[in-house]
C-alpha cells in the first residue's frame, strides 16, 4: 500500500494553495479579459496563463509587484529543521527530474514555482532569505544540470549560514535519483 509522508502532503498541499492564492489574487484579470480571445498559442502553454494573468515573461516581471513573505517567523527549531530537510530534498528530487532540455515553458513554470515559493513558504525568516537569494542569483533553469548546480549551491550556502557541511555538488544527480522511471521521457497523458 502507497503511504504518503506527511511532510511531502502538506507541501503538495501548500503548492495547491498558493496557486489558489495566486488565482485568488488575479481573479479580476480573468474576469476581464476573455479566455475564449486567446489565440492557440497561448490557450496550451503555461506562458500564455502567465500572460492571462499578468505575469508577462521572465521571472524579473514576477519581482514587480507585491514580492512580501506571507507567512510568519517559525518558532519551533526542530520543525523549522524537519521543513528544511523535507524542502531541500524535494527540490532536489524534483530538479533531478526536470528536463534535460527544457522548453520555454517549462522554464517559466518552474521559475514561478520557485518565485511563489519564496513568497509562501511556511518559514518566513526563511522565505526571506530565499527572495533574498534568489535576487542576488537569478535562477538557472536552462537545463537540468544547470538547475541541480543552481539549487545544489544554493543549499550550500544555507548549510554554511548554519555551519554545517557543504555538500559535494558533483553528486547531486545521483544522490537524489527517485528511481521513479526514464527520466529523459517527458510526462503525456493517458501513455
Amino acid at each position: 500500500m502507497l503511504r504518503i509522508k506527511p511532510l511531502f502532503l502538506a507541501l503538495t498541499l501548500a503548492c495547491l494553495g498558493l496557486l489558489t492564492l495566486t488565482a485568488y489574487q488575479y481573479r479580476d484579470d480573468f474576469r476581464d479579459r476573455s479566455l475564449v480571445n486567446l489565440s492557440n498559442e497561448d490557450s496550451g502553454s503555461y506562458a500564455g496563463l502567465l500572460n492571462i494573468i499578468g505575469g508577462g515573461g521572465g521571472i524579473g516581471d514576477l519581482w514587480q509587484g507585491d514580492t512580501h513573505v506571507v507567512m510568519g517567523k517559525m518558532a519551533n527549531e526542530t520543525l523549522r529543521a524537519q521543513l528544511g530537510r523535507r524542502t531541500w530534498y524535494f527540490m532536489h528530487v524534483m530538479a533531478s527530474r526536470y528536463p534535460v532540455d527544457p522548453t520555454s515553458d517549462e522554464k517559466q513554470a518552474m521559475k514561478s514555482f520557485l518565485f511563489l515559493l519564496s513568497r509562501l513558504y511556511p518559514c518566513g525568516d526563511c522565505a526571506h532569505h530565499f527572495q533574498q537569494h534568489l535576487k542576488k542569483h537569478p535562477i538557472n533553469v536552462e537545463s537540468r544540470d544547470k538547475l541541480e548546480q543552481y539549487l545544489c549551491g544554493m543549499h550550500n550556502v544555507v548549510n554554511k549560514s548554519l555551519n554545517k557541511p557543504l555538500f559535494n555538488c558533483a553528486e547531486v544527480h545521483a544522490t537524489y535519483d527517485c528511481g521513479c522511471g526514464p527520466d529523459t521521457v517527458r510526462y503525456k497523458p493517458g501513455s
